[in-house]
């Protein structure tokens, strides 16, 4: 008969990478985590992962039974880290994770928004890359998560607060800073704050510029969009952001100027469906669909 310390084990290996790391987390030996291992093989009746090479590599059975595991060892843990705060006077704390456009001013807000609805709420605002952000939800790190950006996985449900555009950050002193709106062609020449190319930023402008056949005349790459600004300070030129990460700019010296023809791009609620509060996620649903009315977004018909 399966052990809830047997899954356990098997979750934090799976998680860790390694039997040292798991070893770590539980607090517990490494062979006793070595031999719950096989003992938890040998009740199956089949080979959890490939040691071969030196390495502990999960077959695809271990995956797909660690995606049944891992949302009732998650919930459990978050359930016991709840009652021990309510055990010791506290409230329990809700945790936002959000991209790094999202943390400029929409989640911000939100969480304003949030904590006057609950007055001595405990908030917690975790900023995340993408990657990050599928982990923080699967790992019950943090109750839900905020993105421009989809994330592709069956467990995780996703609703759509707004839709924001791309824009362009212009010094003050261009002459382009003074146009209604600039368009790809405007900018083609001018020397730009670009996107690292494996970012899901990078990889939009890019598509951007080669469905105009134009060669971006590009200065310098960063990754987030919040450091372009401060890239703009130093000579690097003009830089392209999201509707969001402009909102967040308070330079009387950039200049946000529409950029024509730039798609659309859902602001997500994202959480995972086995795991939090519902209430909770509703309840910040409507702080965040109240924010976003608060900065004048495209909000979801």
């Amino acid at each position: 008969m399966l052990s809830f310390r047997q899954l356990e084990v098997f979750r934090a290996v799976i998680v860790g990478g390694s039997i040292s790391a798991a070893s770590q987390q539980l607090g517990i030996a490494q062979p006793t985590v070595t031999k719950m291992v096989r003992r938890l093989e040998d009740i199956l009746g089949v080979e959890l992962f490939d040691r071969s090479g030196g390495r502990l590599t999960p077959t695809r059975v271990a995956q797909q039974i660690f995606e049944v595991v891992n949302p009732s060892i998650a919930g459990m843990e978050q359930l016991s880290t709840t009652i021990r705060d309510i055990a010791g006077g506290r409230e329990a704390t809700f945790r936002l994770g959000v991209s790094p456009s999202v943390s400029q001013a929409l989640a911000p807000k939100a969480l304003a928004h949030f904590a006057r609805r609950n007055p001595g709420v405990r908030l917690r605002m975790d900023t995340l890359s993408l990657k990050q952000t599928h982990d923080y939800l699967w790992l019950a790190e943090g109750d839900c998560a905020v993105t421009i950006f989809p994330l592709e996985d069956p467990r995780i449900v996703s609703s759509t607060i707004a839709w924001i555009t791309m824009v362009c950050l212009i010094p003050a002193d261009h002459p382009l800073a003074h146009q209604e709106s600039v368009s790809i062609t405007d900018i083609a020449e001018e020397p730009l704050v670009f996107f690292h190319p494996n970012t899901p930023h990078g990889t939009l402008v890019k598509q951007m510029f080669h469905a105009r056949d134009i060669q971006p005349n590009i200065a310098i790459e960063t990754r987030f969009a919040e450091t372009a600004q401060h890239l703009m300070h130093e000579g690097f030129g003009i830089a392209m952001a999201d509707e969001l990460t402009a909102k967040g700019i308070r330079d009387k010296d950039i200049k946000v100027v529409p950029l024509a023809g730039a798609p659309w791009l859902a602001v997500l609620l994202h959480y995972h469906k086995d795991i939090g509060s519902r209430f909770s996620v509703d309840l910040l649903r409507e702080c965040l669909l109240e924010a976003a009315a608060d900065l004048n977004l495209r909000l979801e018909a």
